[in-house]
């Protein structure tokens, strides 16, 4: 009689067991904390060179408007 009531206790430890030793999604989840920590360095450069870049593509863009024609 406790053989019928261990047996899914024992399955359910087991499955239980086995799902801590996956590693299936732990790659995955890696790569995307990556990329949150990549994005959010890109944003703040982008904000600490705001000006820097405004004034290079003002100039860049001032540069081809005064461009001779054809």
């Amino acid at each position: 009689m406790t053989d019928i009531l261990m047996r899914p206790l024992v399955r359910l430890q087991i499955f239980a067991a086995e799902l801590r030793e996956r590693e299936d999604g732990q790659t995955t989840t890696e790569y995307a904390i990556l990329l949150g920590f990549l994005a959010i360095a890109i944003i703040i450069a982008l904000f600490f060179l705001r000006n820097v870049l405004r004034d290079l593509f003002s100039d860049a863009a001032s540069s081809v408007s005064n461009a001779p024609g054809p």
